[in-house]
C-alpha cells in the first residue's frame, strides 16, 4: 500500500475520532445552552476565527509548500512561524478589541460584548496551534500531525464535560474551556514539533520572510474567501434573523460538515505530497483518483446521513432542534460537490498556484452572499442552506473546468468513479502489499 494511501486511511481513522468528538462536544453545548445560547456561542467563537482568517497571510500554507520544497531549514522555519503567530496575533487581537468596544452591536446583535471579548483570547493560541502543527503537516509526520489534533480535542470534550454537565455553567465557561484546550494543545504540540526539528532557530532571514508572504498572498485571500463561504452564511443568518435561528442553523452545518471527513483527510494528505511530487505522469494520474473516489465516497456517505437527519437530531439534539432537520438535508446536497472542490483546490496549492483559489473562491463567495441576501428573507435558514449548496456546486464545477486544462486530465476522469478502482478498496480493505496504484515515490 502506498504511503499516501496509508497517511489518508490514518488521516480518517483520525478524522472519525474527531467527529466522534466533535459530536459530543456540540451535542453537550447544545443540550446545555439551548438554540439561543448555542447560537450566541457560536457567533462569540466566530469572531476570532474571523479575525485570524483575516490576518494570518497565508503563513501556515506557506510554511507546508516550502517544506516540501526543501528550500529552507526546518528550524528556521518552526522560529518564524512562532515569530509571526506572537506579530499577527497583537494585530489581531487589537482590531478585536476596537470590534468588540465599538461595532458589537451592529455586527454581532444579540450577542453580549463581554463574550466577544473574552473569546478574544483564543487568538495567540489558535495561531500558534496553527502555524506550528502545519511544521509537522509540512514533514508529512501525518501520525502526529492527527494525533495532536485528537489531544485537543479530546481535552475540550472533558473541560466541556465538566464545566457544562457537572458545574452547569454558561457560554463563558464554554469559551474557558476551549481556551484550556488550546493552551495544553500548544505546549504538547511545541515539545514534539521541537524534538522532531532538533531545536529551533529564531532568526528569520530576509529572503525567507520574502517568499513565505509572497506565496502566502497568493493563497491570503483565497483562504478567506473560501472560509467566508462556508461561514458567512452563519453572520447573515444573524443578521437578518436572531441568535436561536443561528442556534439551529449551526447545528445543520455542523453535522453537514462531518461527512467532509473523508475529503479533509485526503486533502490534508495531498497538499504536501503534490508539493513534493517531481513526476509528472503520477501527478497527472493521482489527483483524479482521488478526486472521483472521494465524491463517490461522499455521496454515499450524504445519501445515508439525508435519509437518517431527522432521527440523528432527535437523538443527539432533541425535539428542541427538529428546525434544523431541512437545512441539514439541504447541505448535505452542497457537501458532496464541497468535497470535490476540496481535493483540486489542494492540488492547485501544491503545484504552487493558490492564486487560482483565490480567483474561484472569490466568486463563488459572491454568488454565496447574492442568493443569501435573497433567500433568507423568502425561506429563513433553509435558504441559507440552499444558498450554500448552490454556491459549492458552483465552485466545484469551476474548479473541475480548470483543473480540467491545466491538468491534461479528461472532465470524465476526475468526476466518475472507474470500475478499475474498486481494486483500490480491495487493497485497502485487505492490506494488500502489490504496486496497484502504489504512487510513493
Amino acid at each position: 500500500m502506498s504511503r499516501f494511501t496509508k497517511d489518508t486511511f490514518i488521516t480518517f481513522v483520525a478524522k472519525i475520532v474527531q467527529l466522534i468528538i466533535g459530536i459530543g462536544i456540540s451535542v453537550i453545548i447544545a443540550r446545555s445552552l439551548g438554540p439561543e445560547g448555542k447560537g450566541i456561542y457560536s457567533l462569540a467563537i466566530l469572531m476570532p476565527t474571523l479575525l485570524i482568517l483575516f490576518t494570518q497571510l497565508g503563513i501556515g500554507p506557506a510554511s507546508v509548500f516550502y517544506i516540501g520544497r526543501k528550500e529552507y531549514p526546518i528550524k528556521e522555519i518552526f522560529g518564524a512561524n512562532i515569530i509571526f503567530s506572537i506579530i499577527i496575533s497583537i494585530i489581531a487581537t487589537g482590531i478585536g478589541l476596537i470590534i468588540s468596544l465599538f461595532f458589537a452591536e451592529k455586527l454581532f446583535p444579540g450577542v453580549n460584548r463581554e463574550y466577544l471579548v473574552f473569546a478574544l483570547l483564543l487568538i495567540p493560541l489558535q495561531l500558534f496551534f496553527t502555524f506550528v502543527i502545519n511544521i509537522l503537516l509540512g514533514l508529512q509526520e501525518i501520525k502526529k500531525y492527527n494525533l495532536i489534533h485528537i489531544i485537543r480535542s479530546t481535552i475540550y470534550l472533558l473541560l466541556i464535560a465538566i464545566f457544562l454537565l457537572w458545574l452547569k455553567s454558561g457560554i463563558k465557561a464554554a469559551i474557558i474551556a476551549g481556551l484550556l484546550s488550546f493552551f495544553f494543545g500548544c505546549i504538547i504540540l511545541f515539545i514534539c514539533t521541537k524534538k522532531k526539528t532538533d531545536g529551533l532557530s529564531f532568526s528569520i532571514k530576509r529572503n525567507l520572510s520574502k517568499n513565505f508572504i509572497a506565496y502566502g498572498s497568493k493563497s491570503y485571500f483565497g483562504n478567506i474567501a473560501t472560509f467566508l463561504h462556508l461561514r458567512i452564511d452563519i453572520w447573515m443568518v444573524n443578521i437578518f434573523l436572531n441568535p436561536t435561528a443561528v442556534g439551529f442553523y449551526s447545528v445543520a452545518v455542523g453535522l453537514a460538515e462531518e461527512i467532509w471527513l473523508v475529503s479533509q483527510s485526503a486533502s490534508i494528505v495531498l497538499f504536501p505530497k503534490v508539493s513534493s511530487e517531481d513526476n509528472a505522469k503520477r501527478l497527472k494520474e493521482f489527483t483524479p483518483l482521488v478526486c472521483r473516489n472521494i465524491l463517490f465516497i461522499t455521496f454515499l456517505g450524504a445519501l445515508v446521513l439525508f435519509l437518517l437527519g431527522h432521527w440523528l437530531i432527535l437523538l443527539f439534539y432533541s425535539k428542541n432542534f427538529l428546525n434544523a432537520v431541512i437545512p441539514f438535508q439541504i447541505l448535505l446536497i452542497g457537501t458532496v460537490a464541497i468535497s470535490g472542490s476540496r481535493i483540486l483546490m489542494s492540488d492547485f496549492a501544491g503545484r504552487g498556484k493558490p492564486i487560482i483559489n483565490t480567483y474561484i473562491g472569490i466568486i463563488s463567495l459572491v454568488l454565496n452572499v447574492i442568493l443569501n441576501i435573497f433567500l433568507i428573507p423568502a425561506l429563513d435558514i433553509s435558504g441559507a442552506s440552499l444558498a450554500s449548496a448552490i454556491s459549492y456546486f458552483f465552485l466545484f464545477i469551476l474548479s473541475t473546468i480548470i483543473y480540467s486544462r491545466i491538468s491534461g486530465n479528461k472532465i470524465k476522469d476526475i468526476i466518475f468513479i472507474k470500475k478499475s478502482d474498486f481494486r483500490y478498496y480491495k487493497n485497502l480493505i485487505f492490506l494488500n502489499k502489490n504496486k496497484y496504484f502504489n504512487f510513493s515515490k
